[in-house]
């Protein structure tokens, strides 16, 4: 299996709302899927793509899922998001270390930062706050169930999020390393789906060695 790379697009967005945001990333962005299923004890495989712009001072992402098995119980910073539906983006800008952004259907967010192998640090509720996040589904508890759910989710993350990284500018011909993903580690049907695909026996995504690159154009 090869990593993947992606080409994000500069976009030009004044007072870049979440309205806004998500209106330009459907219409002018094209869309990348979350479809690698990299352990075979786990099939499941949702509908998942997703779109990224950027300016100097943003990363802007939207995920578009469709699912026929849902969960949301975590409402607080930081929790066990990953139990429930959850979208996931993981980014490394440099070999010191990698951030893992982490939001389940309902917008709840956590943001952890440091090295595979040494002791990762969850990142302070004013951070996780500063990043402007809105879910179609609203902010409410979903008891797991089956069915067919489809949903989006709109993030703005200023780059002040990447607190190990002070100074840093997202510019044309920038590349960094990082993957995306879907998981529901305790949706009626578990899944730990990809972007870039992932070469081990079991389950893992914090696995920087696996990360695709992204350019920003």
């Amino acid at each position: 299996m090869t990593s993947k790379k992606l080409r994000v697009p500069q976009l030009n967005i004044p007072e870049p709302t979440l309205e806004k945001v998500s209106a330009i990333l459907d219409n002018e962005c094209s869309k990348a899927e979350i479809a690698t299923i990299n352990w075979e004890t786990f099939p499941y495989l949702p509908k998942v793509k997703f779109a990224m712009g950027y300016d100097m001072n943003h990363l802007y992402l939207k995920y578009y899922v469709r699912e026929e098995h849902i969960r949301a119980l975590e409402t607080k910073n930081n929790g066990n998001v990953w139990e429930d539906s959850c979208c996931e983006f993981f980014c490394a800008f440099d070999e010191s270390g990698y951030y893992n952004m982490e939001t389940n259907c309902i917008g709840t967010q956590l943001i952890g930062w440091g090295k595979r192998n040494e002791k990762r640090i969850r990142l302070s509720d004013k951070v996780i706050n500063a990043v402007e996040k809105k879910s179609t589904l609203e902010q409410k508890i979903i008891q797991p169930q089956s069915g067919t759910f489809e949903y989006q989710l709109t993030m703005v993350t200023p780059v002040s999020t990447f607190t190990a990284h002070r100074g840093l500018k997202f510019t044309p011909g920038m590349q960094f390393t990082g993957n995306f993903y879907k998981c529901g580690d305790k949706t009626p049907e578990p899944h730990f789906v990809s972007w870039s695909p992932i070469s081990i026996e079991k389950p893992d995504f914090h696995r920087p060695d696996y990360f695709g690159t992204i350019e920003l154009v």
